[in-house]
């Protein structure tokens, strides 16, 4: 179906501009004529729409999104499948609330990188966010700056929930065919595993490294590429200039495990406000390993001492009580160890002993193996000597060193994605799925799909 600006979907929702075409299909401004408000719709890609698996598990998705509310999540009003009029072939859309903002890629890509406030305030509210969804049990699975919308008044609005996990079930999904945008994606996503909230906090800390700085951690000439380097590779140390508690809570949420980062969007966030009043977040990563990174333990010489942060209990926007959504079923080995009673001296000898006692057992093995292998092995038979002729040297020569003149292409700060996208050059608010960055600018307009 060839959709242009007047088509109407269901009989009900009149096409009125479009906005940007993506991974999964279409974001357009539409009218809702029965209740005559403007709304955002996304028109899914026929081979998306065509996919029995697809659309069984979106529709679930669907409706668990649309019981989600928040005042920084887009809601969710109608989903819908419909045929084309002209072919017949199945057409399945997506309507949702039309948020006056404008997607924080466009402001990076505008901006380059953010003031600290404004972007540690981003960082909060999506956050908190987040938590609403993982309360509910739900992962968003794509965070990333063009599913994040920032209206006029500097409110947040969260996109695009629950379509990520009905496009990685369908059965158009490949071994080794990355999803979602590869900057942003965790490393259990990209080597196959599982996403979890934990995965979440993950991707919104690349978002927070980019805003800070306005380049991202991980670039490379592929989604591919980018992928094996969440997995392999540590970010490049953010900038001193950036306050050592902000730096924290960033560099937890890019934690290679996912046990070492916050485990929800509520704990993330509630790092994230303890830094923008100056005070020493928790840091998740010493529950783990019982200590500080050491570039984590440079920065917290600077500010006040920080505790030692067990399993987050946050509740729905992160403050601290009972444990709820992905908190409540950690396993037992996110906890602290329990105190054994020995002091730090009696707990360093006993260490030092068992080392000891291993060493010494080793090297009497090394030696038993040694003796028996030279009463086995019979002497090697004599070999003559061999004479050789020491071959004429040539004259040195000393030349200057050839130079070789090399231009390297600028870095280029545009988002790996797995498919092509591309959007209309006007400004839009919609959560595109294309993956160019931006930042915050004149209200445009354009649907929170």
């Amino acid at each position: 179906m060839v959709l242009h600006n007047g088509s109407i979907i269901a009989d009900r929702f009149r096409l009125q501009r479009f906005i940007a075409s993506g991974g999964m299909g279409e974001d357009w401004e539409a009218r809702d004529t029965r209740l005559d408000r403007r709304v955002g719709v996304k028109i899914l890609k026929p081979e998306l729409s065509s996919s029995d698996e697809f659309l069984s598990r979106f529709r679930t998705e669907a409706r668990t999104t649309a019981q989600l509310h928040h005042p920084s999540i887009a809601s969710i009003f109608d989903y819908g499948e419909s045929t084309d009029d002209a072919t017949g072939a199945p057409l399945a859309y997506l309507v949702m609330e039309f948020v006056n903002g404008e997607p924080l890629n466009k402001v990076l890509s505008r901006m380059g990188s953010i003031p600290l406030p404004l972007a540690l305030d981003m960082l909060e509210q999506t956050g908190r966010a987040l938590q609403v969804a993982h309360d509910a049990g739900l992962v968003h699975r794509d965070v990333k700056p063009g599913n994040i919308l920032i209206t006029p008044d500097g409110q947040v609005k969260i996109t695009d929930f629950g379509i990520a996990k009905a496009v990685d079930a369908a059965p158009i999904t490949r071994t080794g065919h990355v999803m979602g945008t590869a900057q942003y994606i965790s490393p259990e996503q990209a080597s196959g595993q599982p996403a979890t909230a934990a995965s979440d906090v993950y991707s919104l800390g690349i978002v927070g490294y980019e805003a800070l700085t306005g380049t991202r951690p991980f670039t490379g000439e592929g989604a591919l590429t980018v992928a094996m380097k969440h997995i392999h590779e540590t970010p490049p140390p953010l900038p001193t200039d950036i306050p050592p508690e902000a730096r924290t809570v960033i560099e937890a949420a890019l934690s290679k495990d996912p046990r070492a980062r916050y485990q929800d969007g509520g704990s993330f966030a509630k790092a994230i406000a303890a830094a923008r009043a100056g005070n020493a977040p928790d840091d998740p990563r010493r529950a783990i390993t019982g200590d500080l990174p050491v570039a984590a333990a440079a920065a917290h010489r600077q500010v006040d001492a920080t505790r030692i942060m067990a399993a987050p209990r946050t509740g729905r926007h992160g403050v601290a009580g009972s444990a709820t959504g992905a908190a409540a079923h950690q396993p037992a080995y996110y906890q602290q160890p329990r105190d054994d009673g020995m002091s730090n001296s009696q707990k360093a000898l006993a260490w030092g002993a068992a080392a000891m006692f291993v060493l010494v057992g080793i090297t009497a093995a090394i030696m038993m193996i040694s003796d028996m292998l030279d009463s086995r092995v019979p002497p090697p038979a004599p070999v003559p000597p061999t004479l050789v002729e020491p071959e004429p040297t040539a004259p040195v020569t000393t030349e200057p060193p050839a130079t070789e003149e090399t231009t390297e292409p600028p870095a280029t700060t545009e988002e790996t994605t797995t498919e092509p996208e591309t959007s209309e050059p006007s400004e839009t608010t919609e959560p595109p799925d294309t993956d160019t960055d931006t930042a915050p600018s004149e209200p445009t307009g354009d649907p929170a799909p």
